[in-house]
């Protein structure tokens, strides 16, 4: 059997196994085991269940085994319900005796100490010696609603429900809490605990082809490994499926910035929302995102074909809230065609106004048909590819009040059956509709919560599938390349040597020469040219301002060489120990729009690009945005077009409009420059870049080796 038939093999014994061993299987009611033993008697496991114990014969009525290798036949899956001490050598012996997969239950592994990380270290390398498959450890375990398989040591609930969504989990009390919320059925529950030998692309890649799923939610602690990850998500893709993601650990607390402003600019949630935009991940902000993200997902019939959103409803101070809603979020409600407001006029009272958000009046609780009607006019518009039709029906409302809303949610339905143009049932409320309404919309995304409900939606516009960016193959620098010694030495570099390095490599920098002394210094500006700017020469020093050590705007050789000397004075004064080399002498660019654009790694996904508004005040206004290397010229495009650049550019208050295609040109070359001394780099930062006219210049930039 090939390598990658024993990996689908052994995951088909781990999520879908015929037969399952319990070792330290017990009936007392607080062990792990013992919860495993009674959840597969319980959801009615249609495979063979095997407690294993060192004495009892017998363990909840089944007849128990001392050992594995008691067995005429290996189980599929060894369920390891005891404590971490001893499973280890449970587990061995369950490779030896051919169990192709096993769930690890105990915790006490590498998210203790240094000895659970040597613990976890060798249940991978049992796993790897036995190509066998394991949940865990440190993990609730998982369950297959479709079979029973309930591999899993918590309470399962009575009410779970098999249906289309795989919940997919580090966290075991995220799983809980998602599986349990009433809005879906589920396929699988995986509660994976520290994934140490079969992670989220294993799963991914089984759930790929599982006719019992059409959508994948994740909570998300850590992607491991990029690469794996994204050919599962091809997979995915591939079978018409899409992924959900609910992501821990956002905050930018324990972030580093590594280069002056990069880092700061783009944090590892930059990273990681870039990566999930790239391989056609869904993330989502919160519990409530994900719930109303799942319930669009699994329920919606058809793909929107167009971006446009019509919202309609009985209320004007009700659809104006959801229409100030859909501005927060990014939706788009469009103008309606002039051909649709005529027949909207001809069919609502003459006091309604025909605009998206449309308000039917209270007209429509008499006759329903006029409802479906609106829905009918509203799905022929060109510009509209998806109908939210507002509603609350409030689950408070006694009969007579819940009545009132039925001949609404019927028309909905009636329309929801052949349509053309997707509709969904949305409620402003949390708590969402009453049970009488709700039953009556059968095939009909039924979301809840205004501001969740419509990011769900500004979610599912988005959702494009995986996009990779089209960008030609760099070959690495090699070990002849001088700079390549340099860098991979950890040789800090200065202004002047990084904008060497950067010209050779296709980047338009500043004109300068370097200076030594004050005479040198004058006759440097006077070759160069006046205006010109003086800065310190030093790689100790990063923040040249900060120390005294930048002049701008020098008229003539004399000035030259007096900021030459308060130069040097300044720079000695704020880093007596650092080594300087005396002045660059580099000419003055002209105005232009001022632009940061550097580089800057978040492992596990190595090198990012960052692009934003430049100059001394980047750290305040805080407008950037980030991919992951490599970029084409769509992307770079993009990056520009997600900040505020793209205005300025095209010319503000009157400025002339700068060169944005040199601007683009830039940033591939940038991440070219990347493909080339990536590995050898941690961070680039230039700062800043002017965009003129025509053309651009870097006007300053460091780069830091990676082994700095």
């Amino acid at each position: 059997m090939t390598g990658l038939a024993a990996s689908h093999e052994a995951m088909r014994a781990l999520m879908a196994p015929r037969s399952v061993a319990v070792i330290g299987a017990t009936e007392r009611a607080d062990a792990s085991s013992s919860y495993v033993m009674r959840n597969l008697m319980a959801f009615g496991f249609s495979g063979t269940i095997i407690p294993v114990h060192p004495k009892a014969e017998k363990v909840f009525g089944i007849p128990a085994i001392p050992s594995l290798d008691r067995l005429d036949a290996p189980a599929d899956v060894a369920v390891i319900g005891i404590g971490a001490a001893h499973v280890l050598s449970a587990l061995e012996e369950a490779g030896k005796d051919g169990v192709k997969a096993a769930v690890v239950l105990a915790s006490g592994f590498a998210e203790t100490d240094e000895e659970g990380k040597a613990r976890q270290q060798a249940l991978v390398g049992i796993a790897r010696k036995y190509g066998m498959a394991i949940c865990g450890p440190n993990c609730l375990g998982l369950f297959n609603l479709q079979s029973g398989a309930a591999l899993y040591s918590s309470t399962l609930s009575a009410n779970l429900r098999k249906g289309q969504l795989a919940i997919l989990s580090h966290s075991g009390a995220s799983a809980i809490a998602l599986a349990n919320t009433g809005r879906f059925g589920l396929s699988h529950i995986i509660s994976s605990g520290n994934s140490a030998a079969t992670d989220l692309p294993n799963f991914l890649s089984y759930l790929a082809d599982d006719d019992a799923t059409r959508v994948i939610g994740l909570v998300v602690e850590a992607i491991r490994d990029p690469a794996a990850f994204t050919s599962a998500m091809q997979a995915v893709h591939a079978a018409g499926k899409q992924v959900i993601a609910l992501r821990a650990g956002k905050s930018s607390k324990g972030a580093e910035a590594t280069a002056a402003h990069t880092g700061s600019l783009a944090a590892a949630n930059e990273a990681y929302e870039a990566f999930f935009r790239r391989t056609g991940v869904i993330e989502v902000a919160d519990m409530d995102e994900f719930v109303e993200t799942a319930a669009l997902c699994l329920s919606l019939k058809a793909r929107p074909t167009r971006r446009g959103v019509a919202v309609v409803g009985v209320s004007g101070g009700g659809v104006a809230h959801v229409s100030d809603m859909a501005d927060q979020v990014g939706i788009d409600l469009p103008e309606f065609s002039q051909h649709t407001i005529v027949r909207l006029k001809a069919l609502l009272p003459p006091f309604a106004t025909p605009q998206n958000p449309v308000d039917t009046t209270g007209v429509v609780f008499a006759d329903g048909a006029i409802y479906r009607s609106v829905l009918d006019i509203l799905a022929q518009d060109p510009a509209v590819g998806l109908i939210v039709a507002a509603q609350d029906a409030p689950v408070g409302l006694d009969a007579g009040g819940a009545a009132e809303y039925v001949g609404i949610a019927d028309a909905v339905a009636a329309y929801a059956k052949d349509a053309t143009v997707p509709v969904i049932f949305m409620s402003n409320l949390s708590s969402g509709h009453h049970p009488v309404v709700r039953d009556r919309l059968a095939g009909v995304p039924v979301l809840n919560g205004t501001r969740a409900a419509l990011r769900a939606v500004r979610r599912l516009l988005d959702a494009t599938g995986a996009t990779i960016p089209n960008a030609p193959a760099i070959e690495p620098a090699g070990e002849n390349d001088p700079w390549a010694e340099r860098l991979a030495a950890g040789k800090k570099l200065t202004e002047r040597e990084a904008k060497q390095l950067l010209a050779e490599n296709g980047l338009r920098v500043t004109r300068e020469r370097q200076a030594a002394t004050a005479q040198e210094a004058g006759e440097a500006a006077e070759a160069i040219g006046f205006p010109v700017v003086l800065k310190i020469e030093s790689p100790d020093i990063l923040h040249k301002t900060e120390a005294g050590g930048v002049q701008l705007g020098i008229g003539n050789a004399a000035e030259a060489a007096e900021a030459f000397t308060a130069i040097m004075q300044n720079a000695g004064a704020y880093a007596p120990d650092a080594e300087l080399r005396g002045v660059v002498v580099q000419e003055m660019a002209g105005r232009g729009v001022e632009v940061l654009v550097g580089l800057i790694r978040h492992e596990p996904f190595g090198l990012g690009i960052v692009v934003g508004i430049g100059g001394v005040l980047v750290e305040l206004v805080k407008d950037a945005a980030f991919d992951l290397l490599p970029i084409d010229c769509k992307s770079a495009e993009a990056l520009i077009d997600r900040t505020r650049l793209g205005a300025l550019l095209k010319g503000y208050r009157g400025a002339p409009p700068a060169d944005r295609e040199a601007l683009v040109e830039t940033i591939l070359a940038l991440s070219d420059f990347a493909g080339r001394y990536g590995h050898l780099i941690e961070a680039v930062d230039l700062n800043p870049v002017v965009v003129f006219e025509k053309g651009v210049c870097v006007l300053d930039a460091l780069v830091i080796p990676r082994a700095e």
